[in-house]
């Protein structure tokens, strides 16, 4: 459900923020600009034009959905498959913890529940 304090794409990132704890340096540096781009992805979806200080109730829900998807491939990409060891204590990281599958999927289900703005002209000749 979407919350009226997501209405700007600084409140989505600081969103991002607060649900992705211990963002590398990397990506918590970018969730301004990453949610810039998930409102943009769907304006240009919807073909109507979403401000980046008002962003309506109705197009939170897959700007926030693209925006996690997007936050967590970044996550993904800089995990190299570290393997640390420290005496008896060894973690291993293979990168796969997280997926953005989900997110982008309900994104895309976001998406058509929105629909496009189609413009028709007519031609006089």
């Amino acid at each position: 459900m979407p919350v009226s304090s997501l209405s700007t794409v600084g409140s989505i990132a600081y969103h991002l923020f607060e649900i992705f704890p211990g963002l590398p340096d990397g990506v918590s540096g970018n969730l301004v600009i990453i949610a810039d781009m998930a409102r943009q992805h769907v304006e240009n979806y919807t073909g109507t034009t979403i401000g980046s200080n008002s962003i309506d109730a109705r197009y939170q829900p897959a700007i926030e959905f693209f925006a996690k998807a997007d936050v967590v491939d970044l996550v993904n990409a800089q995990a190299g498959g570290e393997s640390i060891s420290l005496g008896d204590l060894s973690i291993s990281e293979t990168g796969d913890a997280m997926s953005s599958d989900a997110y982008r999927t309900l994104g895309e289900m976001a998406l058509r529940t929105l629909g496009k703005a189609y413009r028709f002209d007519q031609a006089l000749s």
